[in-house]
């Protein structure tokens, strides 16, 4: 029963987010090409833009737009907006390891795996082999259970059911210098006034039909003989 009802919640995130996604870039989308294809081709017929200068142009802003975005993300691990697909690119420089190795089982009472609710995407090598389950309404993050946990993490325990095939990201994190998790480290005074304010993810949505087409449908009526 557990499961039906988990997979019944995926599948409505999932419908969620393909719709909120049509619409948010379909509307969008319709908007500017109207235009900009009117503006392209006005500045084009007047000899004010060289079409191969044009092109050339596109491709520098599009990779200075991807570098700017991957700047922005990697800065304090804060995700992008739902909704938007996105996958992990780990820095190869980063050991795989964490800096400080914590007791984790001396901590589990006091913090019952906590880091456990930290979302995070997965990389593309980690989505492909999958063994680590992502969101299907919100690809490719790690997919989190109702309450907000990990759906690997084992709430009796705190134990991981994929910890030899874990993401990378769990594999080289270390909470002794997170101070989301932490207020005080040493004595184990967890951080409650982040933990206890900390949003969760809504992938809910209002449609809007404003840009949708008018559909007008009339029962059968008898013929005039």
């Amino acid at each position: 029963m557990q499961d039906s009802e988990e997979l019944e919640r995926q599948l409505r995130h999932a419908s969620y987010f393909v719709q909120a996604s049509l619409e948010q870039h379909g509307r969008l989308t319709t908007k500017l090409d109207v235009y900009l294809t009117s503006v392209i081709e006005l500045l084009l017929d007047r000899g004010v833009l060289d079409a191969e200068q044009l092109a050339r142009t596109v491709d520098v802003n599009r990779e200075e737009n991807a570098t700017a975005a991957r700047a922005r993300y990697e800065t304090d691990g804060t995700l992008p907006a739902w909704p938007t697909v996105m996958v992990r690119t780990d820095d190869p420089d980063e050991p795989l390891t964490p800096e400080v190795e914590v007791d984790c089982d001396a901590r589990m009472h006091i913090c019952q795996a906590v880091c456990c609710s930290l979302p995070f995407p997965l990389s593309a090598a980690e989505v492909e082999a999958g063994d680590v389950r992502w969101d299907l309404g919100h690809p490719y993050v790690i997919r989190q259970s109702a309450e907000g946990y990990c759906v690997h993490n084992d709430r009796a325990n705190g134990g991981c059911d994929v910890y030899h095939k874990r993401p990378g990201v769990c594999r080289s994190y270390s909470c002794a210098h997170d101070d989301r998790i932490w207020k005080d480290f040493d004595d184990m005074v967890l951080n409650d006034e982040y933990l206890s304010s900390r949003k969760r993810p809504d992938f809910n949505f209002r449609p809007s039909t404003g840009d949708a087409v008018a559909v007008t449908i009339r029962p059968p009526r008898r013929q005039p003989a």
